[in-house]
């Protein structure tokens, strides 16, 4: 992997150097007081009647149009206007044929929900119901001039939103290193728990095993959703345009850990089920627990290495160098013990013998998904490395990645229909 002239660790000391990559709250909150301010004197100086009555709808635009990226405050500002004019206009042909009483009234409320409930207004659904009523009950006596002043100057101060956010972007880099962090501690937790509850002579119960068991999927969720939130500021947003590898590594260590949290799913699953004690004929043997705990233990400093890494900083070709490289180096020597040890063990049953090599099966692919994420690309016997499709940068829409299709389960032909075109 090529490293960029800009490492991650300058990056994320750029980030800390700025009060507003260690508070985007406070960044968000300067950006649209300032968007309101400007929007409202804006809206004072311009030479209509409607703008000198209306005047406030100006900064309410800018509220609206303030979001952490220059995409999403385009988006919101648009949609609300567009549910602006929406409402607006059903109130004023509703008004013109059913002229002023409670039957408008009841037309409009009922008519407007229902548009509410298009999609792609998405969250800025709530202006059709509210612009319709607002024209109904405050613009009664001059509905025109009303919509136009509404919809006008909300557009206004989206489009000084817009303004504010192109010149002063946002880059959230601390929230996705943190969040990624979080998740790669969280599964390091999980993994060496489950060590330790092997190593104990007498397996855990299974209410003991349950106090051992760690929420995963809201942290790996939130990854997620940290990942998308800086991929999407860097959208419009000139700053950031220097940063896109910087970024794009973060995202293909988010989902390295993603996947990794999968792995590590499945194994806790796993364990929890062959070493309750209401199961011991289908529990490992002593020594085989002991040889499967120092794995999840090499596999717990590897997930902790890689979420605490700085992007960039092993070097050159993305190797195997530095703590992470050392961490993944051990967990392969480990899952290469354990898996001769499995080899050699003596079984009493076929499920004991299957047990040991799902687990073999299960550390095999998480050390697979840990070489992907120290950049490994040599054939490694001992890992079995993650299906195409998940491979980071090679997931469909990736910067310079072939395009792959995910697998689809078969569809059954409707009746009278030979089939549907994809």
């Amino acid at each position: 992997m090529e490293g960029p002239v800009l490492r991650g660790r300058s990056l994320r000391a750029a980030a800390r150097g700025t009060l507003f990559g260690r508070r985007p709250r406070l960044g968000l909150a300067v950006r649209t007081a300032l968007a309101a301010t400007l929007a409202w004197q804006l809206a004072l100086w311009l030479p209509f009647t409607a703008a000198e009555t209306y005047p406030y709808y100006a900064p309410l635009g800018a509220v609206v149009g303030s979001y952490t990226t220059v995409r999403s405050s385009i988006d919101n500002s648009l949609r609300a206007v567009a549910g602006i004019l929406l409402g607006g206009l059903l109130a004023l042909g509703a008004h013109a044929l059913l002229g002023p009483g409670l039957a408008v009234v009841a037309v409009v409320v009922f008519t407007a929900t229902l548009l509410a409930g298009w999609a792609v207004l998405g969250s800025q659904r709530s202006w059709v119901l509210s612009a319709a009523v607002f024209v109904l009950i405050v613009g009664a006596q001059d509905p025109v001039d009303y919509v136009a002043a509404y919809s006008g100057l909300t557009l206004l101060g989206g489009l000084v939103a817009v303004g504010v956010n192109a010149l002063l972007p946002d880059l959230p880099l601390l929230q996705s290193d943190r969040a990624a962090q979080r998740l790669a501690d969280v599964l390091a937790d999980q993994l060496d728990d489950l060590a330790e509850g092997l190593r104990r002579d007498t397996p855990p119960s299974a209410r003991e095993w349950s106090a051992r068991l760690r929420s995963v999927e809201p942290l790996r969720e939130q990854a997620r959703e940290r990942d998308a939130e800086v991929r999407d500021s860097l959208r419009a947003n000139v700053r950031a345009r220097r940063h896109r590898d910087a970024v794009r590594r973060r995202r293909e260590r988010v989902l390295v850990l993603a996947s990794l949290a999968l792995r590590v799913e499945e194994l806790t699953a796993l364990l929890v089920e062959v070493q309750n004690p209401a199961e011991r004929e289908v529990a490992m043997e002593a020594v085989l627990r002991q040889q499967v705990a120092a794995a999840l233990t090499a596999a717990a400093a590897a997930a902790r290495a890689l979420g605490g890494e700085d992007d960039g900083d092993g070097g050159d070709d993305g190797g195997d160098a530095g703590e992470g490289g050392s961490a993944a180096a051990t967990l392969r020597e480990e899952v290469r013990r354990l898996s001769a040890a499995v080899s050699a063990a003596e079984y009493t049953n076929e499920r004991d013998r299957q047990t040991a090599g799902a687990v073999v099966t299960l550390l095999r692919r998480a050390l697979g998904v840990l070489r992907v994420g120290r950049g490994g690309t040599d054939p490694d016997p001992e890992a079995v490395a993650p299906t195409p499709w998940t491979l980071p940068g090679a997931e469909p829409g990736a910067p310079g990645a072939r395009r792959r299709r995910l697998p689809r389960w078969p569809r059954r032909p409707r009746a009278g229909r030979q089939g549907r075109r994809g």
